[in-house]
């Protein structure tokens, strides 16, 4: 659940600030411990990875227990492991035994065990999709996987229904990605209180100007540069609306994505409180000449015209 749901739901809860600078700490100690034992992963966030485990065989389950434990010693955490035939089944078992427990499951077992859940629990089914098959008598894998594939593409569409159906079987022949190239790079931060463009000016240029110094420094350790500046407003009434631009030259200086997502601001309107405010560049390609690097303006809102 999200935060500003939790928080809706209870009003009196007290939320703590975030720290993402911790978050990263254990994450990277997290993924260091698995590595340790077994090194072919990918990487699927701050808290998430699938391994490949093939190599060990019948073993596979005693590796993963000894993941388990390394990762609890190493961090102090708990993690939970589901052990099965694909990437697909593995994220579904990950999460049926929450906390700190192990889901080993063979392809044998899809029909007893994974088709009595509910069709949610397949990663890439939303609210959506579930309301939609909801109306269609569909709740369970199972009867997703009973139903009639006409019917499934005259309400889905070709693709979607095609693979609903490969799913609903276990189906799933994505084979574990232990590298892949950036698409994008993108920081955003969540006010501890809605802040509005005019009356809060000084505090969003501070936090914009800072964003978009954090991006230009993952590209940097990153070693790409990207050409495509986009911004993201979240307002009070938790509306969202993105702008991008395109620049002539790919770049990783923070001054000139500053710029460049100055010029998407101007074209949103900042009428109302906002609550997120997020920088972002994609169009990524690798770093070859160092771009020359410029201090970083403090003024960015300054020019923004504002609809009061």
């Amino acid at each position: 659940m999200g935060l500003m749901k939790s928080a809706k739901l209870a009003p009196d809860a007290i939320l703590l600030p975030t720290d993402f600078t911790a978050y990263r700490h254990y994450s990277k100690l997290f993924k260091q411990a698995v590595t340790q034992i077994a090194p072919r992963i990918e990487d699927r966030g701050i808290d998430e990875i699938y391994i490949d485990l093939r190599a060990h065989g019948d073993a596979a389950p005693d590796v993963a227990s000894k993941i388990r434990q390394a990762v609890h010693e190493a961090t102090g955490l708990t993690c939970s492991i589901g052990l099965a035939p694909n990437k697909l089944l593995a994220k579904i078992c990950s999460e049926l035994n929450k906390p700190n427990g192990m889901t080993v499951l063979s392809e044998a077992e899809i029909a007893t065990r994974i088709w009595p859940l509910s069709v949610k629990k397949i990663n890439g089914i939303g609210p959506k999709a579930t309301h939609k098959l909801a109306a269609l008598g569909i709740e369970t894998i199972a009867q997703l996987a009973a139903c009639d594939a006409g019917i499934l593409q005259a309400h889905f569409g070709r693709s979607y229904s095609a693979w609903l159906a490969r799913v609903a079987q276990g189906i799933d022949e994505r084979d574990v990605v232990t590298y892949s190239e950036p698409k994008s790079v993108s920081r955003e931060t969540t006010f501890e209180r809605d802040l509005h463009a005019r009356q809060d000016r000084a505090e969003l240029s501070a936090l914009f100007t800072h964003l978009c110094e954090r991006v230009a420094g993952d590209l940097e350790r990153k070693q790409v540069v990207g050409r495509t500046v986009g911004i993201k407003l979240r307002y009070a009434d938790f509306s969202t609306v993105t702008r991008d631009c395109t620049l002539e030259w790919p770049t990783d200086d923070p001054v000139a994505i500053r710029k460049a997502a100055g010029e998407c601001l101007r074209r949103v309107p900042l009428d109302k409180r906002l609550r997120l405010l997020g920088v972002r560049i994609g169009t990524l390609s690798p770093r070859e000449v160092a771009p020359l690097r410029m201090p970083v303006q403090s003024s960015l809102f300054d020019a923004v015209a504002v609809e009061a």
